[in-house]
């Protein structure tokens, strides 16, 4: 009797469009439950009295109320991967333009409701709706957030991926769907959807562009976001199949080989990473106002998730993330750029991606490294430069596990992260740090870095930084050497310099110093020929004796000749390109020339006499291209490298292609000290510093 009934109740509710799950049958979270049930109970005894004609028997208003309770149980259960928590984040001047009408959003769901309306510290607001329209998209959201909020951009962040408007097209751009694409696994958890606010003044959308994927006025920035990670992933192929390859230098400064495929996913990984890190350094350094700085980090943290999307695109990166530390530091970075956005907590798994950054980073130091730092710091002697590091993963441990009322372990955390903090900062005064700047010619973050490394010691800190040059330079002529003499004949390894030197002395031709000589004497018959046969046998020593003993010198050269003519010596993959010395750099910002162009002139020219001519040159030529132009170009408007513009827009003002072979032409290589010392080793902690005292 049970089937028959329940088919003739849920026949009717579909003829009469009777909807279980909206009221006055089903209430929202906080409504009182008594009315639901008088409700339901009251539909129940409708339905018994209605239907008794249609069924054999009697119906009796408990079964049928037992049936509606079920169905719109069941209803409820399936609408639960269609209801969502929007989370927006904006400043105050934003919600102060929003209106106090009920129905400003109506139009998203079945029902929208504003469940928590965060202080002004938080500026957030968080809105449940129930049941998502079908025809709700990304668009349409970041529009009507915009408009509500006289705001020019809203981001919209799910479960840790930016959504662009324009991703997948129509279909992919539906937030129904992308909120119900859940695995699974949290089922008992609430779906959350975040929107960065950002930017004053909404511009409605152009009618003939209205009805575009893209054509949002709103999304301008997002749109130019989605331009520049386009064109990474596009330059980052070039870079990977051109003819010289992309190449990786291992700790020694040699270069190890990767695959074109996982190159294209390293390089693009890498490329989006460092624009992120780019426009979260511009918004430290800027005196731009809340809103301008909130946009740059929500820009940033757009590039950052990418960033962290592509690292899931090769298996073989995988095995990468243990090898290198810039996986970790991208998560780290991606803590930070919450925190900073005064959102850490909606990061959901934010605990997770800071014990990846520990695990990696701690793989790079010794297993005591940071016990022994505690206590020397605590001791008041000196500490390493690497732990500042430490202490911004520190600090966002104690603030994550704050947040999760883990209050023994936060308070832990932020205790390790000040007690480092301060003796780092203790070491490098800003006289000191002046002083040296202006001795040596470098950027603040090398002095800082070499008085850390020496407990603040002018005269130690200045030989460290002079002894890193020479250093450097060895290891940039190894390279070179290595690209002359030419890949193996598996077309991938490089010659290994130390086994030309061991297979020289052991065929009795002597050998050269391969850490001072600057290549000359590589083409020396000796030479060639121990090159030779190690390019022949992939650099295996064994099989290069037993080889040369078979075919003789003539045969090596021979074979090694042919090599070259099959396949072609493999030169450097970065474009021909002068050294640059920071004594010429200085001279020309002297002159009044903006540092990063005189950088580039002195790379396409090699000395100072030769960039000046070549600036004037270049300014003569803008010059006439905007004289005989009405219209600006697209390089000059948005700026470009050559002539002092940010690094954030590295990808707009010029070809991605140059930006990733000069940003990244040795990403991975542990020996990049100039790169690590302005992220990490060498910055001032001040912010660090301001935040711990604010969780503490």
């Amino acid at each position: 009797m049970k089937t028959p009934t329940r088919d003739l109740v849920l026949s009717h509710l579909r003829q009469e469009k009777v909807q279980l799950w909206l009221p006055p049958y089903h209430q929202r979270e906080g409504d009182v439950d008594a009315t639901k049930s008088d409700a339901l109970r009251n539909l129940a005894q409708l339905l018994a009295e209605q239907l008794s004609s249609s069924s054999k028997a009697p119906l009796k208003v408990d079964d049928v109320y037992s049936i509606l309770s079920q169905l719109q149980s069941h209803a409820l259960q399936k609408l639960k991967k269609y209801c969502v928590d929007i989370k927006i984040l904006a400043t105050q001047q934003h919600f102060a333009n929003l209106s106090s009408d009920d129905d400003v959003f109506a139009s998203w769901g079945d029902t929208v409701a504003t469940i928590k309306n965060g202080n002004t510290k938080k500026s957030l607001i968080v809105l449940r709706v129930e049941n998502i329209s079908s025809t709700l998209t990304v668009d349409k959201l970041s529009s009507e957030l915009c408009c509500a909020l006289n705001a020019t951009t809203a981001r919209v962040i799910f479960k840790g991926k930016h959504i662009s408007s324009s991703s997948s097209g129509g279909e992919g751009n539906n937030l129904r769907k992308i909120v119900s694409s859940n695995d699974g696994k949290d089922e008992q958890k609430k779906n959350e959807l975040l929107c960065i606010v950002s930017g004053h003044g909404y511009v409605p959308p152009a009618p003939a562009a209205a009805s575009s994927v893209e054509g949002s006025a709103t999304d301008t920035t997002a749109r130019t976001d989605k331009e520049i990670i386009d064109s990474i992933r596009s330059s980052a192929s070039r870079i990977a199949y051109n003819q010289s390859g992309f190449e990786i230098t291992d700790q020694n400064g040699n270069l190890v080989p990767m695959s074109q495929t996982d190159s294209i996913s390293l390089l693009t990984a890498l490329g989006l990473h460092r624009i992120g890190r780019s426009k979260m350094e511009k918004c430290r350094e800027s005196n731009d106002d809340e809103g301008d700085k909130r946009n740059s980090l929500a820009s940033a943290l757009v590039f950052l998730l990418e960033a962290d999307a592509e690292w899931q695109c090769s298996s073989t990166l995988d095995i990468w993330k243990t090898k290198v530390d810039n996986y970790g530091l991208l998560q780290l970075d991606i803590a930070w750029n919450y925190l900073l956005l005064g959102s850490l907590e909606n990061l959901t798994d934010a605990t997770r991606r800071l014990e990846i950054a520990e695990t990696v980073l701690r793989k790079q130091v010794h297993s005591n490294f940071v016990t022994l730092a505690l206590v020397n710091a605590e001791s008041n002697n000196p500490i390493p430069p690497l732990c500042t590091i430490f202490v911004r993963l520190f600090l966002l441990q104690g603030v994550a596990n704050k947040m999760r009322n883990c209050n023994d372990t936060a308070a832990e955390r932020l205790t390790w992260a000040r007690v480092l903090c301060q003796q780092l900062r203790a070491s490098c005064p800003p006289d000191r740090v002046e002083i040296l700047c202006g001795a040596y010619c470098v950027e603040p973050s090398t002095a800082i870095s070499a008085l850390r490394k020496f407990n603040g010691d002018p005269d130690a800190a200045g030989n460290f930084i002079a002894s890193l040059r020479d250093d450097e330079a060895r290891s940039a002529k190894r390279r070179k050497r290595q690209h002359k003499l030419g890949k193996c004949a598996n077309n991938s390894d490089f010659v290994n310099l130390d086994l030309v030197q061991t297979l020289s002395d052991l065929l009795g031709f002597g050998g050269v110093n391969n850490n001072t000589n600057d290549g000359r004497d590589d083409q020396t018959t000796s030479n060639l020929i121990c090159s030779g046969v190690l390019r022949l046998t992939n650099n295996d020593i064994e099989k290069s004796l037993a080889l040369y003993n078979e075919i003789g010198a003539q045969g090596v050269l021979q074979r090694a000749a042919q090599l070259d003519k099959d396949t072609g010596i493999r030169r450097a993959s970065i474009r021909d390109k002068f050294e640059v010395s920071d004594v010429d750099v200085a001279s020309l910002v002297s002159m009044g020339v903006e540092e990063e162009r005189g950088r580039n002139a002195l790379r396409a020219t090699g000395n100072v006499d030769s960039a000046l001519l070549w600036l004037l040159k270049d300014d003569d030529n803008k010059t006439r291209a905007n004289g005989s132009s009405g219209v600006e170009s697209k390089a000059d408007s948005e700026g470009s490298s050559a002539n002092g513009a940010d690094e954030t827009n590295d990808c707009c003002a010029e070809d991605a292609y140059d930006f990733l072979e000069r940003e990244l032409g040795h990403a991975l290589s542990n020996d990049s000290k100039e790169t690590l010392e302005k992220e990490w080793l060498g910055v001032d902690l001040k912010e660090e510093w301001e935040m711990i005292e604010e969780y503490k």
